[in-house]
């Protein structure tokens, strides 16, 4: 069975479009307010044709069978480019980060689960830092462990004040950024039923034990109340949060805006696309709960019925979210259209400056899963047909859209 497979390991280091030029369909206005910059972008997004899209990956690691447990993935949670080529994967199921080279050779693992120093109960994403080292999260442990880019343990940090706390993104100072990826029970206070979001931190945490503080309270990820249970609905909004340099850029898909924070909790600009249409029309609605019915259909009569009875009775917001997920790269913000509460046919993205400039947007085959963007590449994973994980690399291409 073939472990890998490569095209050319030159691939990976095609700068294609670090600094695109800005789209020709709009301008970015600014103006003052109240010492923040709010910059609003004028021109269309959704309706801007692709500029970039990927080709064949450069690196593709996986396999539907193999002997060699290296190459076998479970729940991949992450997937990191290096800047020399290297592939950094880290999978759920094994609780381990996998080292490959740029031709998708296995080198080295770490991790394993345990409570230990490097061992993990409960893998989180990974993220990349300037210097090539891996930071993960554990979100039952509660702490940040770092790697440096060969794998040897150089910290281990506790994480307090966050509910389900998400992946950590480092600061140039530093410092770490750690915010909400999820939600508990503790969060259910009698709520009427609805959609509903619990405020939460976004935490900055340094090396030392002592030394975490608050960059600010944002609305958490929402969560939809029935009776006596809660959950997640199609068109609830996330909490999204990244670093860049001295920077973080957190969103909460209220409205298509993204806002612009100094590693010091000051609010330095608001990026805003205020011409998107962000109606929840009856169409989209439709939309899914046909499709809730089909797959329910799939799985017999009884499963049909009650999800039948529950869409009956689902209360839906007036409006979507503004986008599905937030990826900020080294020199542009990416965010992923919201897919409807409907299985996806491509997956599509916006990609602004980080000013709040737009440059164009992406479109990429739906089973693929973007983690990471830089220099000119992506990184993330692949579900075939059969449900199998893949670890990718891909160079961006331009399509001259």
């Amino acid at each position: 069975m073939k472990r890998w497979t490569t095209l050319s390991a030159a691939l990976l280091v095609v700068a294609a479009c670090d600094t695109p030029a800005p789209s020709p369909d709009g301008e970015l206005v600014e103006r003052d307010s109240a010492g923040v910059v709010i910059a609003e972008w004028s021109g269309p997004i959704w309706t801007s044709g692709p500029r970039w899209t990927i080709g064949e990956p450069a690196t593709s690691i996986g396999a539907l069978e193999s002997d060699e447990p290296e190459y076998l993935f479970s729940g991949i949670r992450g997937t990191v480019a290096l800047s020399d080529g290297r592939i950094v994967v880290a999978d759920g199921g094994s609780n381990t980060l996998r080292w490959y080279d740029a031709s998708g050779v296995f080198l080295m693992q770490r991790g394993g689960s345990g409570e230990g120093p490097g061992e993990f109960s409960r893998l989180g994403p990974i993220v990349r830092t300037d210097d090539d080292g891996l930071v993960v999260t554990d979100g039952a442990l509660h702490r940040i462990t770092r790697f440096s880019s060969e794998g040897e343990l150089l910290m281990t940090t506790p994480i307090e004040g966050v509910t389900v706390p998400g992946p950590a993104h480092p600061l140039a100072e530093g410092a770490f950024v750690v915010g909400a990826a999820g939600f508990s029970s503790t969060q259910m206070t009698g709520e009427e039923e609805g959609l509903y979001r619990a405020s939460e931190p976004l935490i900055r945490i340094r090396s030392e034990v002592d030394a975490v503080d608050t960059l600010g309270i944002f609305p958490g990820p929402e969560i939809y109340f029935r009776t006596r249970s809660f959950g997640g609905h199609p068109f609830s909004r996330g909490f999204y949060y990244g670093t860049a340099g001295d920077r973080a850029f957190v969103a909460g898909a209220e409205g298509f805006v993204v806002d612009v924070y100094a590693g010091d909790g000051r609010h330095l600009r608001s990026i805003r696309a205020p011409s998107v249409d962000l109606t929840l029309t009856d169409e989209l609605i439709g939309a899914y709960k046909d499709e809730a019915l089909r797959l329910a259909a799939e799985r017999g009569e009884r499963v049909e019925s009650s999800t039948r009875s529950a869409l009956a009775d689902m209360i839906f917001p007036k409006e979507r979210p503004a986008y599905g997920r937030m990826v900020v790269g080294d020199d542009a913000i990416w965010l992923e259209q919201h897919s409807g509460g409907v299985t996806p046919t491509v997956s599509r993205w916006a990609v602004f400056d980080h000013d709040g400039a737009f440059r164009g947007t992406a479109e990429f085959p739906a089973e693929f899963r973007l983690s990471t963007v830089g220099d000119g590449r992506v990184a993330g994973s692949w579900r075939d047909s059969l449900g199998v994980e893949y670890a990718r690399a891909y160079a961006l291409v331009e399509t001259g859209g």
